[in-house]
Formats: structure tokens, sequence, C-alpha cells
């Protein structure tokens, strides 16, 4: 039996106060310290670990969710003068929000309905979708006896190449799919397969190391004392304290009313930071381009409180779109590959010359895979790249007993990354309503499974009573991608939980999808205060639905 004592909120708790709060290195004022006496964990949630997983999904997300509704209570305690307010944090709504796409409806369809997928696949430009392409991303073994983890990105076609294989096969059977990829990648060692994918394709992969591997590798090492983010201050007499914004009437005090934030973002953890950011009350313009591929099924969500305006950035129009809205911007989010936008102009450097030029600081907040120092620094990545490099993958093989690294079967890393960059972002405003300057953040998904992994696996007895539980997904082997797994997720969740799937964990939504007058259904936020009312200010839209503009100089939304 699991150990009575032990319950969610407990590790949550321990987790935000003797962790989080405890750590000099994310510079956590003691104004927020002091208001995390007021924050609280929902004692009706489910008390014991109910997600199957050997590491703590729950307890990390419930606890970082925490740690952001406390730097929001405090933020809004100076804005609205609300010094008393307290908020409950749920523990069952932070684990739904790690694979809350799943569960999103559009006009009372699920957002796997044929007639919602038609919808958003007009983003996969490339045809990823199909079995042969989806299935490059996936681990696969390897000559010398390892485990790779290959990753297709948006395009799969140069790892195909670099395969020898070809660009498309018409397959109905995954399972065909996975033995012509896994033969394939047999005829490599796992470092020849790393060095080719990362140095010379420019695309994503990853060995599968066990956690003590990652930490003793060259680059373990050169990450081992980094903290879950990383904050940077640049002062600048020219830049004194920008007050926050003063709002002539809200019914909501929300914290960052007011604030304008620039999403420069794909897939899932930066649009993560951008949307929790307009959940908080920012107004959050992304940057598209509708000529590019996206993650469709994540965006039908991900883009929710944001206006979505099309710009190419390499055209002399594009830019100089963009540059007029980090003029005015308050955050500047980039999530591309490292290097990507200051090649196109605007990197971090030249943000900090414009908000010099304004005499009012900036906050650019940057994520990424690997992290900011050491050998992979420069690499991109994904969120099963770092759970394959991190070890976490090998945690997750252990526990379903199949002597192989297997993915965990939710985001996990991608959606508590966007937790941990959206805290940043407000300690970061913080800094600069009090003592100005401009700021950088740096958050990575490497960063968060090192934290996730640091605090300690789910006891034998657990991860027993969770594979007693969930025998679905106790038979998941390498080769179960992310959407293989999330199949079994979905159908086995109001079996094995149905606690979970409470209507008060969720919220409605006008959506502007491409159909009139329809509603989006989606998780909504963990945290409850007494008097803010976390909320977006619109559903999720289309890309290139808005003009690249402010809503204060917007005139007219484009058809």
């Amino acid at each position: 039996m699991a150990d009575d004592d032990y319950t969610i909120q407990k590790e949550a708790s321990r987790i935000l106060h003797s962790v989080l709060l405890t750590d000099p290195r994310l510079q956590i004022p003691e104004s927020v310290k002091a208001a995390a006496e007021r924050t609280s964990f929902d004692a009706s949630a489910l008390r014991q670990p109910f997600l199957p997983a050997p590491v703590k999904c729950s307890e990390s997300s419930a606890a970082l969710w925490a740690l952001l509704a406390t730097f929001g209570n405090t933020i809004a305690a100076e804005r609205y003068g609300l010094a008393e307010q307290k908020v409950v944090v749920s523990s069952d709504a932070a684990s739904l929000f790690l694979f809350s796409f799943l569960l999103l409806t559009v006009g009372g369809r699920p957002i796997t309905d044929p007639a919602v997928r038609r919808r958003y696949s007009v983003y996969d430009t490339t045809a990823q979708s199909t079995h042969w392409r989806r299935l490059v991303t996936n681990v696969y073994p390897t000559r010398d006896g390892r485990w790779f983890h290959l990753h297709g990105g948006l395009d799969s076609t140069p790892c195909l190449t670099m395969l020898g294989l070809p660009a498309h096969r018409d397959l109905e059977d995954e399972m065909d799919a996975i033995e012509g990829l896994s033969a394939a990648v047999r005829r490599f060692d796992a470092d020849w397969l790393d060095a080719e994918a990362n140095e010379f394709w420019r695309q994503a992969g990853g060995v599968c190391l066990t956690p003590d591997e990652y930490r003793a590798s060259e680059h373990g090492r050169a990450v081992a004392d980094e903290p879950l983010y990383l904050l940077e201050e640049f002062p600048d007499a020219g830049l004194p304290p920008v007050p926050w914004p003063k709002v002539s009437s809200t019914t909501t005090y929300r914290p960052l009313e007011g604030i304008k934030v620039v999403d420069l973002t794909r897939a899932i953890a930066g649009p993560t930071i951008a949307r929790l950011a307009a959940l908080f009350g920012a107004t959050v313009v992304r940057v598209s381009n509708t000529n590019l591929p996206d993650l469709g099924i994540v965006l039908f969500e991900s883009n929710l409180g944001k206006r979505d305006a099309h710009l190419d950035l390499k055209t002399e129009s594009g830019k100089a779109a963009l540059r007029a809205l980090i003029e005015d911007a308050d955050v500047v989010l980039d999530g591309y590959r490292p290097g990507a936008l200051e090649r196109l102009g605007f990197g971090p450097a030249y943000a900090r010359e414009l908000a010099r030029r304004r005499g009012r600081g900036v906050v650019y907040a940057r994520e990424n895979c690997h992290g900011w120092r050491g050998p992979w620094a420069g690499r991109s990545g994904w969120q099963q790249v770092s759970d394959a490099v991190t070890g976490v993958a090998w945690q997750f093989g252990r526990m379903w007993g199949a002597g192989e690294p297997v993915m965990p079967f939710l985001p996990n890393s991608d959606f508590q990354t966007g937790v941990v960059g959206c805290v940043a972002v407000m300690n970061a405003l913080d800094r600069r309503a009090r003592t100005g300057g401009s700021y950088l953040v740096s958050a990575s998904l490497n960063y968060l499974n090192s934290f996730l992994l640091s605090l300690g696996e789910q006891s034998p007895e657990v991860q027993r009573e969770l594979r007693g539980r969930w025998p679905g997904m106790a038979k998941m082997r390498h080769y179960d991608d992310l959407h293989r797994q999330m199949r079994v997720l979905v159908s086995d969740l109001p079996k094995v939980v149905p606690q979970l799937l409470n209507p008060k964990y969720f919220m409605t939504a006008k959506a502007d999808l491409g159909v009139p007058d329809e509603e989006m259904v989606f998780v909504g936020p963990a945290a409850t205060y007494e008097t803010t009312k976390l909320g977006y200010d619109c559903g999720s839209c289309l890309r290139g639905t808005h003009e690249a503009k402010w809503p204060d100089e917007e005139d007219e939304v484009v058809a």
C-alpha cells in the first residue's frame, strides 16, 4: 500500500515552500515569499498520485502553478490594493493542464473529431500526420545496442533523407512504418546519428540517456548548476522604473492587465508562456507565418486569449511590422531555435536597444530545449528530445518493466516549462516596475526535466498501484509515440479517474476558428482567487486573423 501520509497536496506544498521559494537562484522577492502564506492547495482534489508516471507530474505542476499564482497575487496587491487576497490551487486542474489540448471541444466536438481535424489539418503543409512521416519522431534501437530519439519536427524529410529512406510511403498500418524506420535506424551507431542529425542535417534528436548518464555528460556537467530559469538584469540609468499600466476600469483585477506581449513562438512550451500571460490579463499578439507548417491540434488551444497576425520576417515589410510591435511591447517571447531571431535582426540585444531608445525597459524571454550553455545550447529540440536525453524516458521504461526507454504519455516538460516561463516573466516585470532596466529571461525543457527528476520518483508501492490502474499504459514500448499513448490515455481516463473530468475544471469561450458563433470548452486555470478572476479576453483564433498591430491601433480585422 502507498504511504497514507503522502498526498499530492502535501508534496506540492513542500516543493513550493521548501524547494522553489528557498532557491536563491530564482531571485524570488520577499513580497512573494510572504504572499505564499496566502496560497493553499485544494483539499477536495484527488489526494493520491493517479497519473501513469514514475515522476511527480501532478505535484510539480501544482507547485509551479502555486508559485505563478503567488506572483500574480503579489502584483494584484500592488496594483489593486488586494493585500489580503487568498488563492487556492487545484492539483486536479494542474494535472489536466498537462494534456489539456486533448480535452478541448470546439462546437461541441472533441479536438479529434474528423470535422474539427479537417480544419486544423491545413497547417500540416508537410504531411506530418501520415504514419510514415509522423513516426519518424520516435525512439528506435541503434546498431551499438543503444537507443536514439529521432525527431522530424515539422518536416520529416531531412531525417528520412539522412536514413536513405523515401520522403513518403502510403502505409495503412502504423507497425509497418515502425518496422521500416526501425530497420533503417539500426544500421547506425547512436553517436553517429546524434552528430549527423544535429550538426549536419540540423534536425533535432538525441541519444536516450539515463539520468546518471546525462548528469555525467559534457552537456549535463555544463548545466548542472542551472536553476529552473535564468533572470538577467541590464540596468540603465536611462531606463527608470516602469509603473504598471493604468487600467481605467476592471472587473477581473488580473495582474497583467495592460501588459503587451509579442509572441514569437511555435509548438507548446513557448505558446504556453504567452497563453498563461493572456490568462493573467496580458494583451498578446502572436506573430505567425501562414506559409509555414504548425501544430494545428495544439494551436486551437494555445491561441486562447491571443490575437494572431501573419508576418513574413524574411521581407522588409514583415520586419518593419514586427519592429513596430516590439517598440511598444513590454515582453518579447522567443521560442525559435537559438539564434534564429538574431539572424533576422530581432534578438535580445536589438530588443534592448529599442527599449533604450524609447526610455522604457523590456523583458525578453526565450525558451529552448537544452539550456543556454554547454555544447548542446545551440541545438534545436522538442519535448521528446529533452525527455530522451535527460533520462525521463528511461524512468518511464523502468516503471513499465520494458527494459528500454519509453516516452512519457504527455508533453509534461512542455507545459510545465510554460508555467516556469510565465513565472520568470512576472518576476522580471515586477523588477522592472520597482527598479527599472531591461531583463533577459531564459528557460528550457532540460532545466524543467532536471528539476522534475531532482524531486524523486513515486514510491515503488505507488508505481505498482499505478501499473494496476492503467493496464493499457503498462503495455507501452519504445515505439509507442505520444500519439499512440494519448489514444490510450483519453480512452481510459474516464474509467480510471472520472473525478478529473468534473465540469468545474472547464471554461467556455466564443471561438474564432472558422465557424461563426461557435463555442469552445477548455481546461480552466488551476488557481482561483478570492477577488481576481482569471480568464481570457477572447477564445482561440486561426492564424493570420488579425493585423500586426496592438488592439488600440487596429482599425479592422483581416478577413
